[in-house]
């Protein structure tokens, strides 16, 4: 059985507002104009909105999972780049913060995170709640905010 972190540092992987090694969802969504958030810079495929729609997609599906007593097998969500309008990046971004937040009260609960979320097979060990959300979850998210960060500073847009 793959097990995820403790509580705490799950919780810190989810989102560290106290920012202890980098920023904080909130700061890092923050501050750009919805004109900025959909800006495609030259040479790169995707825009700050549309990766946020793209990690938006993952945490609603990977809530779902982690909510349902039957979890079905993986399928990546339906449109996994979604394209995002000026007008739709202000309610994005709230809806992603929300998210989070409710997977970050998911983390808090240390048998829930214990709970085996799929069992083991003759290729795969089982897996946990809190396994699903640092590998599905944490670890997505720092890969795109990465991305975030990185646009953001060739929008001149970031420190």
């Amino acid at each position: 059985m793959l097990y995820g972190p403790p509580p705490a540092t799950l919780q810190l992987l989810l989102d560290d507002p106290a920012e202890h090694d980098f920023p904080c969802a909130e700061r890092l969504l923050s501050g750009l104009t919805p004109q900025q958030a959909v800006e495609v810079p030259p040479g790169l495929s995707h825009s700050i909105a549309g990766i946020l729609a793209h990690m938006h997609a993952n945490v609603v599906f990977n809530l779902g999972l982690v909510q349902s007593e039957d979890p079905p097998s993986f399928r990546p969500p339906g449109d996994a780049w979604p394209s995002v309008s000026a007008r739709e990046w202000p309610p994005l971004v709230q809806a992603f913060l929300a998210d989070m937040a409710r997977l970050g009260q998911i983390a808090q609960d240390a048998q829930e995170l214990e709970r085996r979320l799929y069992p083991a097979t003759s290729t795969e060990p089982g897996w946990t709640v809190g396994y699903k959300l640092a590998a599905s979850v944490a670890k997505h998210n720092a890969y795109h905010f990465g991305q975030i960060a990185l646009i953001r500073r060739l929008l001149g847009a970031w420190e």
